[in-house]
């Protein structure tokens, strides 16, 4: 499995940043080398130049 940096293009809050996008599975995401649970810190700010890795959280059992 690979995962791909996005770019930030605007200024925005995680959260606006993760309702933009369709996802089927709950993800963490890496910011600048800092990887957090989305949902905890939704109001930080990412800022236009951001590189953003988001990483699928997979169950098993």
């Amino acid at each position: 499995m690979t995962f791909e940096a996005i770019e930030i293009k605007e200024d925005k809050t995680v959260r606006e940043f993760i309702d933009g996008l369709i996802l089927s599975t709950p993800v963490l995401m890496e910011l600048n080398g800092e990887v957090f649970y989305p949902d905890e810190d939704d109001a930080k700010m990412l800022k236009r130049g951001d590189r953003v890795t988001l990483i699928p959280i997979i169950a098993g059992g």
